[in-house]
């Protein structure tokens, strides 16, 4: 049976999305248009999902792409519904993720909504995981399934679960106690990052960084951050990115720290969304754009990221100064 045109759709929409998503891991700034050909005849194929990430790029910013706001919510007013269908009938978890972007930063007229955000963000991990069913989806925990295990692979699980059980108790007992006397705690730490744990390296690079229950050490703090970007913690890569910009650990890079953190910003991170938005506001690093600083605050707001808030009104003043002083 040949490729429908729906498969057809899908297939390029996951095509280009893949190569915007490399695209973005890259250190240049500036953009290889190569992900926006199928993105756009995916579109033309009445891919919703596709819709949304051209409407996205153009409200929202992707590397040095221009914004043009306009056009840009037009195409998202008009895929939201369809977006919806593929949410409710399908379970299609990228349609949903998308739809809490609706109510995040908001987008297309549609009014800021944590409440719903939470819901659809929350309704996605679902349908990811009901779609990878019995895959491996976590670096922290053995993945449950719907699979027998033999007597050796369950015994196993119940070691890992338990070592995982002792690894939070131990971060919580360190957060709570300020002193140097942890040695054994720390250790139990460290074996557990060596062994991937996500959480674990990420609480060692944040220790080591601030010289908490640990003495300071910056190379140390980057080496288990570094870890934990290769297990594919955001946080991490924002800390990293922050490191670069100021040179805590190495030469400083600003182009290879500002994308560190942009890809962060990108993924949802609120810390590495409030930072660009001082970036652009300061416009010191970077061109001053305060379109761009309040986009980036209001998505930080939206986050729990309160100190956002002063940013944006000083940003709605800007505005209102310009306009009174265009009547004076």
């Amino acid at each position: 049976m040949g490729e429908t045109k729906q498969t057809r759709a899908e297939s390029l929409f996951q095509k280009g999305y893949r190569e915007m998503q490399k695209e973005s891991a890259k250190d240049s700034l500036k953009a290889n248009f190569s992900f926006i050909k199928p993105l756009e005849r995916s579109a033309k194929l009445k891919n919703p999902k596709a819709n949304f990430i051209l409407g996205y790029i153009l409200c929202m910013g992707f590397k040095d792409i221009p914004l043009d706001i306009k056009k840009g919510s037009k195409i998202l007013s008009k895929c939201f519904e369809s977006l919806s269908n593929l949410s409710t009938v399908t379970h299609d978890y990228q349609a949903t993720k998308f739809l809490s972007e609706y109510y995040r930063v908001p987008l297309a007229n549609h009014v800021k909504d944590d409440a719903k955000v939470t819901k659809l963000l929350k309704l996605s991990d679902d349908y990811k995981e009901m779609s990878f069913q019995g895959e491996n989806l976590s670096f922290e925990e053995p993945a449950q399934n719907s699979f027998a295990v033999s007597a050796k692979d369950e015994k196993q699980q119940i070691q890992n679960n338990a070592t995982y059980d002792q690894l939070v108790l131990a971060i919580k007992e360190l957060s709570e106690d300020g002193s140097y006397d942890n040695k054994e705690r720390i250790e139990s730490i460290k074996r557990s990052a060596k062994n991937g744990n996500i959480r674990a390296a990420n609480f060692l690079g944040e220790i080591y960084a601030r010289g908490e229950v640990v003495e300071k050490d910056m190379n140390t703090s980057r080496l288990y951050f570094e870890e934990a970007e290769a297990l594919g913690s955001i946080r991490a890569k924002y800390m990293l990115g922050v490191m670069t910009l100021e040179g805590s650990y190495t030469r400083r890079d600003i182009i290879k720290g500002l994308n560190r953190i942009y890809q962060a910003a990108k993924a949802g991170l609120k810390e590495a969304q409030f930072y660009l938005g001082k970036v652009y506001y300061a416009g010191e690093m970077l061109d001053r754009d305060v379109e761009k600083a309040y986009v980036y605050f209001q998505a930080a707001y939206s986050r729990g990221e309160k100190e956002s808030e002063k940013y944006l009104h000083a940003i709605e003043s800007e505005r209102k100064d310009k306009i009174f002083a265009h009547f004076e």
